[in-house]
Formats: C-alpha cells, sequence, structure tokens
C-alpha cells in the first residue's frame, strides 16, 4: 500500500530526523471544519514538521479535497516550519495542489 511504501522511503530519506504514524483518531488531528487525521508527521533535519495524508486514486472525492483544504490551511496557519502534503501514489490521477509520491520524496530530499 501506499503509506508502507511511503515510510520504506522514509527510512533512507537523510533529511529525515524521524517520522510518525499517527494512529487513525488518537493523537494529532487537525481540527477545523472537519477533523482531520494525517497519516504521519515527519520531522526533517532543517527542522520542518511536515504532515502526511497518503491517498489512493480511488480516493478522489470531496472529502479528500476537504482535507488538503483544512491541511494547507493548517500549515499556513502553523508558520514557515510546518508543511502539509497530501501524497497520491505515482500513475494516479492527483487533484490539484497534492504530489504524486516520486516528486513528494524529492521535495522531502531537499528540505
Amino acid at each position: 500500500n501506499l503509506e508502507q511504501k511511503l515510510v520504506m522511503e522514509l527510512t533512507s530519506i537523510e533529511s529525515v530526523r524521524w517520522w510518525h504514524r499517527i494512529i487513525v483518531k488518537q493523537g494529532f488531528f487537525i481540527n477545523g471544519f472537519i477533523n482531520h487525521y494525517p497519516d504521519l508527521l515527519i520531522k526533517t533535519e532543517s527542522g520542518k514538521i511536515i504532515a502526511v495524508e497518503t491517498k489512493g486514486g480511488h480516493l478522489k472525492n470531496e472529502d479528500t479535497k476537504n482535507k488538503l483544504e483544512l491541511g494547507k490551511a493548517w500549515a499556513k496557519a502553523s508558520g514557515n516550519q510546518y508543511r502539509y502534503y497530501m501524497v497520491f501514489d505515482d500513475g494516479d490521477n492527483i487533484i490539484e495542489g497534492s504530489e504524486s509520491l516520486s516528486v513528494f520524496l524529492e521535495l522531502i530530499k531537499n528540505m
């Protein structure tokens, strides 16, 4: 699955200090017009905190768009050390504002 592929890649990226899988409906969540529990939190060596939501291509719906909007608003309100990414698998038809897995991994390597 996509989340597992992402985690396996993160373990070999030098710019990643740590990553943490968020247990659904426990611990960290973004509270807004919906409660959004991203899949992972990542901290980079440069100090950035990144919330990541992985999505399969079949999950492109209004709920997905709402989570993306809320995540981007959270990152903007939190300051320049915070980021939010919604990540789809390579080859999936992604929604505007999200990233493919390979593009996301390149972004992380440069943070």
